[in-house]
């Protein structure tokens, strides 16, 4: 049957939602800009560290279990003692690495983490551009206790792949699981261990890695100020950030956190960054370190940064380590602080002093997949909670909503949204259409949509937000929820219908976007269609409180309910919402599918947990899954509010009639 919708969004390529046109990437180039105050530094610190926590799946952070390390293999080689190393810092994550100590302690020495980045042989590795054992040997001999750990997947650590199928990382992110944070999770109890040391003084510790290490050097810096000193060797760059999922958890740059943003966080600790001109930190000298050291001023710690530049290609070589060794022995060791301190020397020491096994068995897709599952449990923990009485839903909502927030990087602050009215406008049955054109100011977002005018009017009218998984067109003539609308006209509803991007008329406007979702760095980069949608809802309720309408029922149907349940977790109260959940998948599945997808949703519960936040509200749900309806009649009855839930799973339209009212 023929709709009897009139188009309503222009036929004109700049009609496009720009957020679809807006793609950011790993090659992008960002300003520098430094804080002028304090104060905005100290915003800007805690945005990011925020931000890190969010993309590494560690907010909340989940409780740390016990060490309870491994350390054997006593070895005595050029006048320091290497043992080695293994402990689970997760249920089913290993971290394996060497401990490097000084030959003769008396009394804690400084300690230093060594992140060994994208070397081919890992913690082992040893050539011309780079040596991690003699590296850390040196320093040992200077008087530090050094701990060198693998990354995921290198050299010990035999449990993980360290890159994974796309989609096996996508439904791992679902769950806020990734390389990156299951890598910086490790790198946090890597200093857990070595700050419980007896030969370690846990008030001088620090950090310093290359390329890869060097990104996990600033990140444990930033959440961790236990960490004193760093010197991050060749990776600050505003226009690359990090070409590795283990650099780039989903969700770290959507709001532009850069590699200037972590190190300005680490001010006014002391940083030595070395670079060079064949790689990417080819304008430290000129661009980045100017701007840090703006920053590194406002708390009159100018000496606390240095930079050391040359041409070569990428590394981490004697001389750039014999400039590396000062700097912790000046900061670390109280000692004047000298250019360089000559590397000994040191032959590399044969492997079987430093790994755990002459067998080195390399992780499966198998043990990757089992790995990620008690991962996600691990992380997971109190995604949903038991509730006992109000205060607990109250307080689940106050400490989930801020979460859920960071996650959809919604905005909520939204006024003076334009309304575009030259639109075509039209006679229904009993009433009047208007096109309209919605969108925030100076963000280039288009939501098509249809204000529905009774010729009946009343005073204060309820005013229903229609949303179908169909689009605006489905509410009209020829449309599955036509019958709907007639009802709402005849009882006076003002009706405002709109098509979420991707539906309706924006149905194919995804495919004419450069996104790439299948690139593993995608998401750390890019907000989700997903989110977008949700955003497209949380714009449309701010119009109506914009135009002063208090009796506002949100009326959402099919996949357009899934993005509505977490709007309304989000959104002021409303004075009814009605969910028609027939058929959505709140599983790994469900949320899997290009319009659905959003990472880290799982860990706020997905439609379960979103409306956990919701309750005890005016909720009314058609066709719920069993356990979400049981679940949510369980907190409602808790709330003492069980008048305030329908659950129903007949006839929809005596549900929506119900919440009008």
């Amino acid at each position: 049957m023929e709709s009897s919708i009139s188009k309503i969004l222009p036929n004109k390529p700049h009609w496009l939602d720009q957020r679809l046109l807006n793609v950011r990437h790993n090659d992008f180039a960002w300003r520098a800009t430094p804080p002028e105050t304090i104060e905005e530094w100290e915003e800007r610190r805690d945005f990011t560290k925020s931000q890190i926590l969010l993309a590494a799946g560690l907010a909340p952070m989940p409780e740390k279990i016990p060490l309870e390390p491994e350390v054997w293999g006593k070895a005595n080689y050029w006048g320091v003692q290497i043992r080695k190393v293994k402990f689970q810092s997760m249920p089913g994550l290993i971290c394996t690495g060497n401990l490097y100590l000084p030959g003769k302690l008396k009394n804690p020495a400084p300690g230093i983490l060594c992140p060994h980045g994208h070397w081919s042989e890992g913690r082992i590795h040893h050539h011309e551009l780079g040596s991690v054992p003699l590296r850390c040997i040196m320093l040992a001999r200077l008087g530090f206790v050094v701990f060198s750990y693998d990354m995921i997947g290198k050299c010990d650590n035999n449990q993980i792949l360290h890159s994974w199928p796309i989609e096996l990382q996508k439904l791992a992110s679902l769950s806020g699981v990734s390389l990156f944070g299951l890598q910086t999770w490790n790198s946090l109890r890597a200093l857990d261990f070595l700050c419980e040391l007896k030969e370690v003084d846990k008030e001088r510790i620090g950090c310093t890695g290359t390329s890869g290490g060097a990104s996990q050097t600033w990140t444990v810096a930033v959440l961790d100020e236990r960490i004193k000193v760093i010197a991050p060797v060749c990776m600050l760059s505003s226009h690359f950030q990090g070409g590795c999922p283990c650099e780039e958890g989903p969700l770290l740059r959507i709001n532009g956190v850069t590699s200037f943003d972590v190190l300005t966080a680490c001010a006014p600790r002391p940083v030595f960054l070395p670079s060079v001109d064949q790689d990417w930190t080819n304008l430290n000298p000129t661009y980045e370190i100017e701007a840090l050291k703006q920053v590194y001023a406002l708390f009159d710690a100018e000496d606390a940064i240095l930079n050391y530049h040359k041409n070569e290609p990428h590394n981490y070589n004697l001389d750039t380590r014999e400039h590396v060794y000062p700097w912790f022995a000046h900061w670390l060791l109280n000692q004047s602080l000298r250019e360089t301190i000559a590397e000994d020397p040191i032959p590399m020491p044969p492997v079987n002093l430093l790994l755990h096994s002459e067998q080195k068995t390399e992780p499966t897709l198998d043990t990757t997949k089992t790995a990620i599952e008690e991962a996600k449990k691990f992380l997971a923990q109190d995604a949903i909670p038991e509730f006992t009485d109000q205060d607990t839903i109250s307080d689940y909502a106050a400490k989930r909503i801020p979460l859920l927030g960071e996650i959809i990087n919604n905005d909520l602050e939204l006024a003076d949204i334009a309304v575009r009215v030259t639109c075509p406008q039209w006679k229904i049955n009993n009433a009047t259409a208007y096109g309209r054109l919605i969108s925030r100011r100076e963000e280039g977002d288009v939501i098509p949509a249809v204000w529905v005018v009774p010729d009946k009017q009343v005073q204060k009218p309820a005013t229903c937000l229609l949303i179908s998984d169909k689009g605006k067109a489905d509410y009209f003539k020829g449309g599955d929820q036509s019958i709907l609308l007639d009802i709402l006209i005849s009882n006076s509803c003002e009706c405002l219908a709109i098509d979420l991007l991707g539906s309706g008329e924006t149905a194919g406007a995804p495919a004419k976007s450069p996104r790439d979702e299948n690139d593993p760095l995608f998401f750390a980069f890019n907000q989700s269609l997903f989110s977008m949608r949700v955003q497209d809802i949380l714009t449309c309720l701010a119009l109506l409180k914009e135009q002063e309408k208090e009796n506002v029922v949100l009326i959402a149907s099919g996949e357009a309910a899934r993005a509505a349940a977490v709007a309304v977790a989000l959104a002021e109260p409303l004075k009814a919402i009605v969910l028609n959940l027939d058929g959505i998948d709140d599983s790994e599945k469900g949320w899997s599918t290009p319009l659905s997808f959003q990472p880290m949703i799982l860990k706020i519960g997905g439609i379960k947990g979103t409306l956990s936040i919701v309750a005890p509200r005016r909720l009314i749900i058609h066709r719920a899954q069993k356990d979400l309806a049981q679940h949510l009649t369980s907190i409602y009855e808790i709330a003492k509010k069980s008048s305030s839930l329908t659950v129903d799973n007949d006839n929809f339209i005596r549900l929506v009639e119900r919440a009008i009212r």
